[in-house]
């Protein structure tokens, strides 16, 4: 990793100099690949000490929720007076909250033909209109002259693809 790369050349002319930049350019991703390795080894080492100095924690927190609940649960009526959700101590606020409403659909296929079927409920179904990107591709020249609309790219891309080095 400690390789010192050699000074770019202000203009290829050759092939010879072609040649030695794609090289230059392999040996440089191949030093990238390296350095990304490292990186990828360092991040799992650092989640793994963190997971495993936060499962503890997790775990009393979770036991400690569940004692708070319990009292919390027998004592209600007496801690939420006056139409409270929450009552304030010293270190924090217990309470309750209204979690989210959520729909749940068991077949949805089946639902679908339900609503469908009924006049009434067909308001509950949703029509998404969106452009067909894919058809106006496929079908270009009539694609162009429909207003707003414009086709980008198709162009030679300039690429560069160094052989695969082996590590030494």
């Amino acid at each position: 990793m400690g390789e010192t790369l050699t000074a770019p050349v202000r203009r290829v002319r050759t092939l010879d100099q072609a040649t030695a930049v794609v090289g230059r350019i392999g040996a440089a991703q191949v030093q990238l690949s390296r350095l990304k390795g490292s990186l990828d080894v360092a991040i799992a080492q650092a989640n793994l000490a963190y997971e495993t100095a936060a499962a503890p924690l997790r775990t009393a927190i979770a036991a400690d929720t569940e004692l708070l609940r319990g009292y919390f649960d027998a004592n209600r009526a007496s801690l939420l007076t006056g139409g409270k959700k929450s009552v304030a101590l010293p270190t924090g606020m217990i309470g309750v909250k209204k979690t989210t409403a959520k729909v749940v659909v068991a077949d949805v296929d089946a639902l679908l033909k339900r609503l469908e079927d009924d006049r009434k409920l067909r308001r509950f179904i949703r029509t998404k209109c969106e452009v067909d990107r894919a058809a106006l591709l496929a079908e270009p020249k009539v694609a162009v002259t429909i207003e707003g609309v414009s086709i980008e790219g198709g162009e030679d891309a300039f690429f560069v693809k160094p052989l695969a080095v082996g590590t030494p």
